[in-house]
């Protein structure tokens, strides 16, 4: 046998095995087995074997014929189109597989180009989804559909202001020399920014933003812009009138006027846990419990919820903090928020670090989904209008994402007008991940300079006022120290510019 027979008979044996590879594949190229759509794969290979395009085109375009359900003609026969600029004919056939139910990535992705380009926006993002949802990083379909999603979404964000509370354009009366801005903004295509009178804010993952700006008499007009991740932009303006206010004089807080001029109405949430159910039990936290309560009691706290033992499980937990709390707390109050019991620190997969409270029915393999975590804590703030939010917990754990406490201010008299009408959130734990709380005299330790603490011992500036700033300052040394280094209470503040106040007992 000669080379050019030997060449016939591969070409023959070939054929016979595309064949045979197209009637394995018919089904799932939309191929059914009836006579036509036999034919019409004899007409696919063909075209696929073409010495030219236009030859290829019309074995194509004749498989259709045969088998209107044959999927991948229409693909190649509109790419045919594409590539010779006649769009509409393109978009024609690749719709035409597309209603067959491709699962060709690459067909969505260049369907929704041909889309885009006419302008039928709607049409090209839901092709562009299509392709993604097939194959989600596939690099060219998640270029077009962020310019997809930046010719759609043409409008900024949308903002709704929580603080102060007021229809647009409304005239307020506001006689602290401080005004809290709090709100959130929302848009489909994510928050990149706000600003409040040009300063950036504050923003966590779900748009939720606070500033605190200075009010000068007369009118101050307070415009609040946000732009989105495509740099879309909108604004809202409102109009405050700032006023002078008569405070008495603050050197030192002694009177009880003085104080309700600072506060409305002051809370606490007080948890102490002896009697676990599933943890190793504790031996003073109820005691140290009771003794905040009595202490808050003299020093201007008049509403106090005791929550001790069996009573302090989860569900008890969460509807205290989540339900109870936001029904009565107003916008001028204060809150104060004491936890004595286990802390737990979770290290996460990517790295970073989780903190849990632990109530009295918590699991200890599954604490995760029993616990209180810091981050139900945390979001605690913005269901409530207080001003003034304080965690104290005297468990040891990390993983609260502090920020950088500012030090203490000397100015007392103006620094105390201004640090109370600004809103924060401020904490203060125990100690850190891996540390051991020490008890001595029938109470923690922590809990123990706690007491001293707020009773006038941080009062570093003997103006009867001990400030969340002061608090830290005398606890991280004095507790490490007493300890031995054992354990060296974390503080820092969650959100805001303000200060919690405590007012030391006049007799003091």
């Amino acid at each position: 046998m000669d080379k050019k027979e030997k060449g016939l008979m591969f070409i023959a044996i070939l054929c016979f095995f595309l064949q045979v590879f197209a009637s394995g594949t018919a089904s799932s190229e939309g191929v059914d087995s009836s006579s036509g759509c036999d034919k019409a794969r004899h007409f696919f290979w063909k075209g696929r074997f073409a010495d030219n395009k236009d030859q290829a085109r019309r074995h194509f375009k004749k498989a259709i014929e045969l088998c209107p359900g044959y999927i991948r003609p229409y693909e190649l026969v509109g790419n045919f189109y594409r590539k010779e600029n006649q769009t509409d004919t393109a978009i024609t056939y690749f719709k035409k597989a597309s209603e067959l139910g491709t699962t060709n990535y690459k067909l969505y992705y260049l369907l929704a180009s041909l889309l885009f380009e006419k302008g039928n926006l709607d049409e090209a993002d839901w092709n562009i989804k299509r392709s993604l949802s097939i194959r989600a990083d596939y690099p060219k379909a998640i270029g077009l559909n962020r310019e997809i999603e930046k010719a759609i979404d043409k409008e900024g964000p949308r903002i709704v202001l929580y603080e102060p509370a007021t229809r647009r354009g409304m005239k307020i009366l506001k006689t602290y020399e401080n005004l809290t801005v709090r709100g959130i903004a929302t848009d489909k295509s994510g928050i990149a920014w706000v600003k409040v009178n040009q300063l950036e804010t504050s923003l966590d993952e779900y748009g939720n933003f606070l500033k605190d700006i200075p009010i000068q008499l007369g009118i101050n007009t307070i415009r609040v812009e946000a732009a989105d991740s495509l740099g879309n932009r909108a604004h809202i303006s409102i109009d405050v009138e700032g006023e002078k206010y008569a405070l008495p004089p603050l050197s030192p807080v002694e009177t009880t006027s003085q104080r309700e001029s600072l506060y409305g109405k002051s809370y606490a949430v007080i948890i102490g846990i002896n009697d676990y159910e599933k943890w190793p039990g504790l031996e003073f936290a109820v005691a140290d419990a009771n003794a905040i309560k009595n202490t808050l009691q003299k020093t201007g706290f008049d509403d106090i919820t005791l929550i001790m033992d069996k009573e302090a499980t989860q569900r008890r937990i969460l509807t205290e903090l989540f339900h109870r709390l936001p029904e009565k707390v107003g916008r001028n109050d204060r809150v104060l928020f004491y936890f004595a019991g286990h802390g737990q620190t979770e290290n996460l997969p990517g790295g970073g670090k989780k903190g849990y409270i632990i109530p009295v029915d918590a699991e200890t393999d599954s604490y995760a989904s029993t616990a209180v975590s810091m981050e139900q804590i945390r979001s605690l703030s913005s269901r409530i209008a207080a001003k003034h939010i304080f965690y104290v917990m005297d468990c040891c754990y990390s993983g609260l994402g502090l920020n950088r406490s500012v030090g203490v201010w000397r100015g007392i008299n103006d620094y105390l007008n201004k640090v109370s009408s600004m809103r924060v959130v401020q904490i203060i734990t125990a100690g850190g991940q891996g540390e051991q709380v020490q008890e001595r005299e029938g109470h923690g330790l922590f809990t123990s300079y706690f007491l001293k603490a707020i009773q006038g011992e941080a009062d570093l500036d003997k103006d009867k006022v001990v400030t969340g700033t002061e608090l830290g300052a005398y606890l991280r040394p004095t507790v490490s120290n007493a300890s031995r280094q054992a354990q060296t209470p974390l503080f820092g503040r969650l959100e805001g510019e303000g200060e919690f106040l405590f007012f030391v007992e006049p007799n003091r």
